[in-house]
């Protein structure tokens, strides 16, 4: 049996015309023609809604022949009739559970992050309490600094805040 040959057709007048948008043969070797219809028809709509931005979906049918696009169609299959809503719904349910997924993964980051910056603060206040220390052993200041990673203006400020609090 040959293989099954099918046409992709636009309406955008309501049926009144079809534009054959592309003649194609099935590769994967489908065993029904009317299987082949509803699925070519299922992947052409889903890319139609997906890429139509504000421009109106046209009306989409798909003819599948025996081999040739010549005679009576096998098996028709169109959007008006055949699973329209369907394929709408399941391309709407797929991307809100991308969103729920991309609303989980951010919510993870951002707790993420607010741990990182709590783990920050606490290891400032450590380095702060340790530099108390060290200056009340009146360690150098060059070597507080240092060891801090910070500035020896940062020690003596800490430094004048010990003075005051004395």
């Amino acid at each position: 049996m040959p293989p099954f040959v099918f046409t992709v057709q636009t309406s955008t007048d309501k049926g009144r015309t079809w534009r054959v948008d592309f003649t194609a043969a099935d590769e994967e070797g489908c065993s029904s023609a009317a299987k082949l219809a509803s699925d070519v028809l299922d992947t052409t709509y889903r890319t139609l809604l997906e890429g139509a931005g504000n421009a109106p979906i046209p009306l989409v049918q798909v003819q599948v022949y025996n081999g040739a696009v010549t005679g009576v169609a096998l098996a028709t299959s169109s959007i008006g009739t055949d699973r329209q809503w369907e394929a709408t719904h399941q391309l709407l349910t797929e991307i809100n559970a991308d969103i729920k997924g991309f609303e989980e993964e951010k919510k993870q980051a951002e707790a993420k992050a607010a741990s990182a910056q709590r783990a920050i603060s606490n290891a400032k206040q450590r380095l702060e309490s340790v530099t108390r220390s060290a200056i009340r052993m009146n360690m150098p200041q060059v070597d507080i600094a240092h060891g801090a990673g910070r500035s020896r203006e940062w020690v003596r400020r800490i430094q004048g805040s010990i003075t005051a609090e004395q």
